[in-house]
């Protein structure tokens, strides 16, 4: 299976806007199947974006609690913006692969550069 990028980030939305700061299902999301969440929620836990008490698969249970790390709100925080993440996917299609730290990097490039355009002392 391969990692959807708008779906990673479709998914630390979800967990994030809980009013609880966590949640104790996988979040529906619109367009992509259960199983697809799975994996990539998985994916989020194992690279310290969520932090879990992982489910028994032994016994078909699903997700314990799902919450956001210190690194998946940073995360977040840079990718949040949806015309941010649209210019951070365009760039990233140019060289046609991308990794999250690209990702992540692309958007904190993008978001300096607007704060380079505010004057502060206003």
């Amino acid at each position: 299976m391969r990692r959807e990028s708008d779906l990673i980030r479709a998914i630390l939305l979800a967990v994030e806007a809980d009013d609880r700061c966590e949640i104790l299902r996988l979040p529906q999301i619109v367009g992509y199947h259960h199983e697809t969440i799975h994996f990539h929620t998985r994916l989020l836990v194992e690279r310290g974006f969520l932090c879990t008490i992982l489910p028994n698969r032994s016994r078909q249970s699903d997700w314990f609690c799902l919450s956001l790390s210190w690194e998946g709100y940073d995360l977040i925080d840079t990718i949040r913006d949806p015309v941010v993440w649209r210019s951070v996917k365009r760039a990233a299609g140019k060289v046609g692969s991308w990794s999250i730290d690209t990702l992540a990097a692309i958007a904190k490039a993008m978001i300096l550069a607007r704060v380079e355009g505010i004057d502060l002392a206003a």
